[in-house]
């Protein structure tokens, strides 16, 4: 448990934990090959600490381990021991984490390129190859601090373990499928992935494990990129005018993968407020501006938006540059959200609202003398690359009530994770509160991406979506 309640994947931190149950996956290994390799899934619960709480107590939790199990310690796996003890199969062990040991990283990459299937009476484990990989890919073992796990196989193939599960299919595994089949060059294509399935508390239960994706030859972060133009004071414009053309591909192809639907202005208008008033009950910071952002929502009424499969927490975070362009990644959506919220049709108005609250947070980031027309470049440019141009009163209308609905879910997640930044998405709170339609942008200056100059109004591309 302690291994699990360590590491930076695990989302339960600060919280009462315990292992409620340890489903065991099939052996990748044969008996005798050491080290003897499996994934393990833990079932990971949160105790009420009394009556009252136990009322409120979430659902457990699924995280994988994949384990590498030898039979003396090796020393320079010590910061990856899991657990020592007597298995019944296998006689006296250590187990490590399988991702930090070379020798079972190959033992994973030889089941991938056999496509094994693995089955016993109470669980399974399925390994999907869709290109083909050798054999010789040596692991190279990725010691960075995320929410999941990689490893690079050569300068090939990156492996991604997950650590919180989620039953069923997983998105980005889902969404990287249907763009590699569709050929869009701005995604990593996907190679492979694997599945799992496994009795527990009297259920069988079925998740995705792991994927498998093309490696990024020399590609930088998105986010790190932008803050180093603004700290040399440089300028963005074209590489955020790529960046939308990127994402306009991408909608295009999610578009013809996935079901589309339209949705009454009204009703996405009601979620949004009710999303303002959820978020006020944890950030009472954004009630003076609540009447404002109530109006600006209601604007919506009268319009019938389009829906259909996005990112759905696109920033520049979620980017990589590369010799070959942009490549969009992590198409799991904002982790606050369910599953089912997550997978149903959305507005592509998520995804550049998105993007352009991402402009102003590095702007803020970074400031300086030419941040607020580092921004401003920015927003127009990614306009102009996904659409052709700026937008018309009436679609700066719905970015602005999009713009607003993010950077509330903004505020919410920085004061419960980081207060010290809770003041950029609440002053953009309060600057398209105040605007009253006029085309102000988060910081208050007369924005070009909300209103029609000389490049025109947006093309009939955006509109069609």
């Amino acid at each position: 448990m302690r291994y699990i309640t360590g590491a930076r994947w695990f989302a339960g931190k600060g919280r009462r934990a315990e292992i409620r149950s340890v489903a065991t996956l099939p052996w990748l290994t044969s008996p005798g090959e050491w080290p003897a390799v499996r994934l393990e899934i833990a079932e990971v619960a949160y105790p009420a600490n009394s009556e009252v709480e136990s009322a409120k107590t979430e659902p457990s939790e699924f995280y994988s381990l994949a384990v590498a199990y030898r039979e003396s310690p090796v020393g320079l796996l010590n910061h990856a021991e899991i657990a020592r003890f007597d298995d019944p199969g296998i006689g006296s062990v250590v187990g490590y984490d399988a991702m930090q040991d070379s020798d079972a990283c190959r033992v994973i990459l030889r089941e991938l390129i056999g496509r094994a299937w693995h089955r016993d009476p109470e669980a399974a484990v399925r390994f999907h190859l869709r290109k083909e990989l050798t054999p010789d890919l040596e692991p190279h073992i990725y010691t960075g601090q995320q929410s999941n796990t990689s490893v690079m196989f050569g300068d090939v193939a990156m492996l991604k373990l997950f650590r919180r599960l989620e039953l069923g299919r997983n998105l980005d595994i889902e969404i990287h499928d249907a763009l590699s089949r569709s050929h869009v060059t701005d995604v990593a294509q996907l190679y492979g992935w694997v599945e799992g399935s496994w009795r527990m508390t009297g259920e069988t239960r079925h998740a995705d494990l792991a994927m498998v994706v093309e490696k990024l030859a020399e590609a930088h972060d998105g986010w790190a990129l932008a803050l180093h133009s603004l700290q040399q004071q440089a300028g963005f414009g074209s590489e955020a005018k790529a960046l939308g053309t990127a994402l306009a591909e991408t909608h295009s192809a999610l578009r013809e993968a996935f079901p589309t639907a339209r949705a009454a202005g009204a009703s996405v208008a009601a979620v949004m407020r009710e999303r303002l008033d959820r978020a006020m009950a944890t950030a009472p910071v954004l009630t003076p501006y609540a009447a404002a952002l109530q109006q600006l929502f209601d604007q919506l009424g009268p319009e019938s938006l389009p829906l259909q499969r996005v990112h759905g927490d696109f920033h520049l975070g979620q980017t990589l540059h590369t010799p070959r362009g942009w490549k969009i990644i992590d198409f799991e959506g904002e982790p606050a959200k369910s599953l089912a919220e997550r997978a149903a049709p959305d507005s592509i108005w998520r995804d550049i609202a998105g993007m352009l609250r991402s402009f102003d947070y590095a702007a803020a980031s970074a400031p300086g003398p030419r941040s607020a027309d580092w921004r401003n470049e920015c927003r127009s440019a990614f306009l102009e690359g996904y659409a052709g141009g700026p937008l018309e009163p009436a679609d700066a209308t719905t970015i602005r009530a999009y713009e607003a609905d993010k950077a509330v879910y903004e505020v919410v997640y920085e004061i419960r994770n980081r207060p010290d930044w809770a003041d950029i998405p609440l002053a953009a709170v309060a600057t398209i509160a105040g605007s009253s339609g006029s085309g102000s942008n988060s910081n208050g200056h007369s924005d070009p991406a909300l209103k029609p100059t000389s490049i025109g109004v947006v093309t009939t591309k955006l509109k069609e979506q």
